[in-house]
């Protein structure tokens, strides 16, 4: 069993652990799909299609959540204009796509794994430099150099988990997250998750709605 890691004491690195571990749940969902698209479980469409789902809308709630709470914040003393740039081509991307799967899952005569796999794949340079050069931006040297107090960096960190907390779908969301969270961080990732939810409330309530769909995770859920 992977021992467990703790987050960052240091408040400069907490922004950007949070991102990196955020951005790997949806890298490794987008590694998951895009070979099972050359061979698509058909006899299994509606778990498969629902994990798609599950990972767009993800990712929509995690730029949803730095928009309502992060970019604000940074750019008072930074300039994140061109991640925000980049949010409105991912999310072209994650409208189109969202908009494919749900059709499909409406009527599954409309699934067309290649066309799917040609639109993931067609924005994967977008959306990844993106992950990578927002990771770049809050390297805890920058909210350094732009004057961030550590009370500052901490409240950003409280305000965007406490927002989290509140937006997009529990049951799609957050089992997702769990799912591809490697088990080492299982424990400190996402923050603010008590034994009970973490032990209880996320493998037997949130996740059991949608018990099918996380067979496509990479890690458990729990």
């Amino acid at each position: 069993m992977a021992k467990s890691e703790a987050a960052p004491t240091d408040a400069y690195e907490l922004l950007h652990w949070n991102m990196k571990l955020a951005h790997l749940t949806y890298e490794l969902g987008y590694k998951n799909i895009i070979p099972l698209l050359d061979n698509p479980p058909l006899d299994d469409l509606k778990n498969f299609l629902g994990y798609c789902e599950a990972w767009g809308d993800s990712i929509v709630h995690h730029h949803d959540t730095e928009e309502a709470t992060v970019f604000p914040v940074l750019n008072q003393k930074m300039d994140f204009s061109h991640e925000q740039e980049q949010h409105v081509q991912v999310h072209k991307f994650l409208d189109e796509f969202l908009a494919t799967v749900r059709a499909a899952q409406a009527d599954h005569s409309k699934f067309d794994p290649k066309a799917l796999k040609a639109l993931m794949e067609g924005a994967s340079t977008v959306m990844f430099d993106h992950f990578n050069e927002e990771l770049t931006h809050i390297e805890p040297d920058k909210f350094r150099a732009a004057g961030f107090t550590e009370a500052e960096c901490r409240t950003l960190v409280d305000g965007m988990v406490a927002h989290a907390k509140t937006q997009g779908d529990p049951f799609l969301v957050v089992p997702f997250m769990r799912c591809h969270t490697p088990p080492e961080w299982k424990v400190a990732f996402p923050p603010g998750l008590a034994w009970p939810l973490r032990k209880v409330v996320i493998p037997y309530l949130l996740a059991k709605r949608y018990s099918g769909y996380w067979k496509y995770g990479t890690y458990p859920v729990s």
